[in-house]
């Protein structure tokens, strides 16, 4: 038996070691000017597609960037609106025959003001689409900074230039930083496969220590060496605990990054929170360790939404509840959320997990977080700490930078332990309704 074991590792070691191919996707070269004081970006891409996508293709774009193609071979039309979003134009653009790479040159305002959500939601933030701002700038994918394509993934490189005193950030590894006629112009890229790309930019001082292959990184709008101490040692001790427990970090850094508004975001390689939240001395031992951990459940394991989101509630339970279980906690944590799914999650307000995708009330976290986090405690308990680990670090190696749904977390774990499991994530994943102690 040990030596069986021993090669399951080996192999497993192998598998997140080695290369990861990934499926084919679109590459973006992004040339970006910002300009702060008139919200507005101005954005060479020169775009790469798959083999499967040469021709003809669909894509969408912020309102009122105006894209024009530079160079021949590409031909670019407008096309009506067919969601009647105000923000976001549509177009057509035709390659000639064979070829898969076109330049696409657009400027223009991007500025949606920061609106609260879900007033009546204790944890709720305010949010934006999209915000460039002489406070700081905040784009991801719904900003439609760049050409949405409907391939699923994508990977990136980025040169941004600057305001003076400014930095950038967004997931990936950052390379040379220079100074260019008062401005600055740093580079980024990301190889791996993602979901979108994000562009962060403020007036911050930087902080970082290197973790071997990681970099932890700090960026604050006030300069406070004690507190980016504190979050670069966090980082380091994190990441150690996840690695060991579930299989090397898949991003060359993980930066914590302090936000104009009040948030809690979670990103590839990064967190962007607020300036009150990430002063709360708990944050370091609660908010912070779940959002790290994300990297690899959501961040480094995608969610196949459309059938439920299964990484909050593993997240919350490797994060938020095995910090607590550590300190001999985790009782008290689990039936903390129990109780909150007693009180919230009345007759009409439930719902099974695979129809989970966010919270959006405390309803939906009792049931997105708490009987998701209780769903994996159970499973824990019927295969044995051994195979339950075993399982998350299948789960890991194999949907690295794919998607995965429950399906696929029930089969990864059936195979790994041998265990018929279809019965069990029936009962609490398809299903409403919660275990009921005596």
């Amino acid at each position: 038996m040990r030596a069986e074991h021993r090669g399951n590792r080996a192999w497993l070691l192998f598998l997140l070691l080695a290369p990861h191919a990934g499926p084919a996707r679109v590459h973006h070269d992004l040339d970006v000017t910002l300009d702060p004081g008139r919200h507005r970006l101005s954005v060479i891409d020169r775009v790469t597609l798959p083999e499967t996508r040469a021709g003809g293709l669909r894509f969408r774009l912020h309102a009122g960037l105006s894209p024009e193609p530079v160079g021949k071979g590409a031909t670019l039309r407008w096309l009506p609106a067919a969601d009647g979003d105000p923000a976001a134009e549509t177009y057509h653009i035709e390659l000639s025959a064979g070829a898969r790479r076109f330049t696409l040159r657009y400027a223009g305002q991007i500025h949606h003001p920061i609106a609260a959500q879900g007033g009546e939601y204790s944890r709720s933030f305010s949010a934006t689409p999209g915000l460039i701002d002489e406070r700081g700038v905040f784009l991801a994918g719904p900003s439609l900074w760049y050409p949405d394509i409907d391939d699923p993934l994508l990977d990136f490189s980025l040169k941004v230039h600057l305001p003076a005193g400014w930095r950038a950030v967004t997931q990936g590894e950052r390379g040379r930083r220079s100074e260019d006629g008062g401005h600055v112009v740093e580079r980024w890229s990301e190889r791996s496969p993602q979901q979108e790309i994000y562009l962060i930019a403020g007036p911050y001082t930087e902080y970082h220590k290197d973790l071997g292959e990681v970099q932890a990184q700090v960026f604050l709008r006030e300069h406070d060496p004690a507190l980016a101490r504190r979050y670069l040692d966090a980082t380091g001790r994190y990441i150690a605990l996840y690695d060991e427990l579930i299989g090397p970090y898949p991003y060359a850094k993980f930066a914590l990054v302090e936000n104009f508004w009040e948030t809690g975001y979670g990103m590839p390689s990064f967190t962007l929170l607020g300036p009150r939240v990430i002063r709360f001395p708990f944050i370091l031992d609660s908010s912070y360790p779940h959002e790290i951990l994300h990297n690899w459940w959501g961040n480094g394991v995608y969610v196949d939404y459309a059938t439920g989101n299964w990484a909050e509630g593993l997240t919350s339970y490797l994060a938020d509840h095995l910090i607590k279980e550590q300190r001999g906690q985790g009782a008290a944590y689990r039936r903390g959320a129990l109780q909150r799914y007693t009180d919230h999650v009345r007759k009409g307000l439930d719902f099974p997990l695979t129809r989970f995708q966010a919270r959006h009330s405390a309803a939906s976290e009792a049931v997105g977080y708490g009987k998701a986090l209780m769903l994996f405690h159970m499973l824990r308990l019927e295969l044995g700490d051994e195979a339950f680990v075993e399982g998350l670090r299948h789960l890991y190696a194999e949907y690295r930078f794919r998607v995965a749904g429950f399906d696929e977390v029930q089969r990864v774990f059936a195979r790994v332990t041998d265990a018929p499991l279809d019965g069990f994530f029936r009962q609490w994943v398809e299903r409403v309704g919660a275990p009921v102690l005596q």
